[in-house]
């Protein structure tokens, strides 16, 4: 795949330099913290399968663990989604109007997208606060870590959608395309 795991000196210049200086960085911080939670979620859910079928015991915390890295590696995901022009999109009107047409339809899209991407970010802050105390089953950690995820995947969303907004809808990869047929 094409993905790219590093941060490479955009073409913009100014404000949108800075933008997408911070947005690449942001990206490759939840990049990488992907990669190590989808490790250890494997690592956990093997050493669960090996302890369960050849030891006929159980590691009482790996489903509630393997489940966070789970929720936190799908939140963290999504913005690098966005980035790539990745999600599906059903294009049947917008593919027959106008390109400049077209164009005002995705930055409309994108900013009511990052409106309601910011209040679900706001309202898991809420959320996350109000259920700090409370504590997970199996694990000493809180289970507002769960809200906590998708208070920084919403966040990391709006900011992508802003910046479709601000510079238009990014240009689907076509190599990434092309790993996933």
């Amino acid at each position: 795949m094409s993905i790219a795991f590093s941060i490479t000196p955009p073409a913009a210049t100014g404000w949108r330099r800075v933008c997408l200086l911070g947005l690449a960085a942001l990206d490759v911080a939840a990049a990488w913290t992907i990669v190590a939670l989808v490790t250890v979620m494997v690592a956990v859910v093997s050493a669960q399968v090996f302890m369960r079928y050849a030891l006929n015991s159980s590691i009482g915390w790996a489903d509630e663990i393997s489940r966070l890295m789970f929720v936190w590696s799908i939140f963290l995901a999504i913005p690098l989604g966005i980035r790539l022009g990745a999600h599906i999109g059903i294009e049947m009107l917008t593919a027959r109007l106008p390109a400049p047409v077209r164009d005002v339809l995705a930055r409309a899209v994108a900013l009511l997208g990052a409106g309601l991407m910011a209040l679900v970010c706001y309202e898991a802050v809420v959320i996350t606060w109000d259920q700090w105390d409370e504590q997970m089953a199996s694990v000493n950690a809180s289970a507002a870590l769960f809200i906590l995820a998708l208070f920084i995947g919403c966040g990391h969303s709006a900011l992508h959608l802003l910046w479709i907004v601000l510079v238009g809808k990014p240009k689907a990869d076509p190599s990434v395309a092309l790993d996933l047929e």
